[in-house]
């Protein structure tokens, strides 16, 4: 097999050693090594040349992304900052230790591998270093991306039981990004009926439906940056108004930076100034 593709299956990185146990000539790695297709992070480690940073971190310690790096590593959103570098080891230990810009998780089943842990594992070392919200929207995109599902927390050991139940009580994979399980969590929160990706007819899904009444986008400048965007946006909601239902937007850096607690506020403020406004009979959810 060919050396890279060999460690690629791998997760990315590997022990020098095991690579040879796997049929691998040493001719055939230390080409592949001088070519540059791949690169030794330490002394006894191979890894891909394309390898991301934090990987790079991991398999020079010998040890595993796992946390919020090895959900990053899948590409999936992280809320908040993030600094250290988060592995696994299966070297003693008790809970995550800081050293040297790694924090560091004991996890007896990490093995010899240098892969990623498993997401359902990575998401589960989260728990003992995110606040419930991060926690939240990684697992709304691990489940919207079908790599996770909600039987899969029952086997958590490393997140509390209590921080376990109130995921499964508020996990939603119809959420399409971080500004949108943020938005939707704050309504939660402040009893505030709210439904996600809520079809309206002539205009397709909304990201929120607050209490049946008061279609909530969350635009991110992805999708929603450039005139033409901003025309159609605007075209949107005057069509959500034909329908007699509400139309209000936020910016996704304005849920990203508001504090606990604002979204609902200025929603609630919305909902009492058109308090006499009918609900709509023609909406249906997706």
């Amino acid at each position: 097999m060919d050396p890279v593709r060999l460690v690629e299956l791998n997760g990315g990185a590997m022990r020098r050693a095991d690579a040879l146990r796997s049929r691998l000539t040493r001719t055939a790695l230390d080409s592949a090594v001088r070519e540059g297709r791949l690169m030794v992070p330490t002394r006894g480690v191979v890894a891909v040349a394309t390898a991301s940073p934090r990987a790079i971190v991991a398999a020079t310690v010998r040890a595993r992304l796992t946390c919020v790096s090895a959900i990053a590593e899948q590409g999936l959103p992280l809320w908040g900052r993030v600094c250290d570098v988060h592995v696994a080891t299966a070297t003693g230990g008790h809970g995550p230790r800081e050293r040297d810009g790694l924090r560091v998780h004991f996890a007896r089943d990490c093995g010899r591998s240098l892969a990623p842990m498993p997401l359902p594992t990575a998401l589960d070392h989260a728990g003992r270093c995110v606040g419930d919200r991060a926690h939240l929207v990684m697992l709304d995109a691990a489940l919207r991306a079908g790599l996770v599902k909600g039987a899969d927390l029952s086997a958590w050991t490393a997140t509390p039981a209590a921080r376990r139940d109130w995921l499964l009580a508020h996990c939603d994979p119809r959420a399409e990004s971080a500004q949108e399980t943020i938005a939707r969590i704050e309504l939660v929160e402040a009893g505030i009926p709210v439904v996600p990706q809520v079809y309206v007819d002539g205009v397709g899904r909304v990201d929120l439906m607050v209490d049946g009444r008061l279609a909530l986008e969350v635009d991110g400048r992805r999708y929603h940056d450039g005139d033409d965007a901003f025309t159609r946006d605007r075209r949107r909601d005057r069509v959500v108004l034909t329908r007699g239902v509400l139309a209000a937007r936020f910016s996704a850096a304005e849920v990203e930076h508001a504090r606990r607690g604002e979204i609902a506020r200025a929603v609630v403020e919305i909902l009492a100034a058109h308090s006499g406004a009918a609900r709509p009979s023609r909406t249906a959810h997706t």
